[in-house]
């Protein structure tokens, strides 16, 4: 069984302070359009150090980016 990776587990741990924390999740939700605000809401409010909150908020664009992509690439299959 492959271990995560620090980037997953962080990940991870950003999932569950959104689930926890009204609003993060906000934060979490417009993350494509402002993901410094979520990097600074990590570091000032949740005391995450700055490479944690980058690598994180880094993540987070990834999945929205892979989720865009799986949607586009559904809705463009003919029925």
């Amino acid at each position: 069984m492959n271990q995560p990776t620090t980037q997953q587990l962080l990940g991870l741990r950003l999932d569950a302070l959104a689930r926890d924390h009204h609003d993060l999740a906000e934060m979490r939700a417009c993350i494509q359009g402002t993901p410094d605000s979520l990097v600074k809401e990590l570091m000032d409010t949740h005391g995450w150090p700055a490479h944690e909150a980058l690598a994180a908020v880094e993540q987070l664009q990834a999945k929205a980016l892979h989720s865009t992509s799986e949607q586009v690439a559904a809705s463009s299959i003919p029925d």
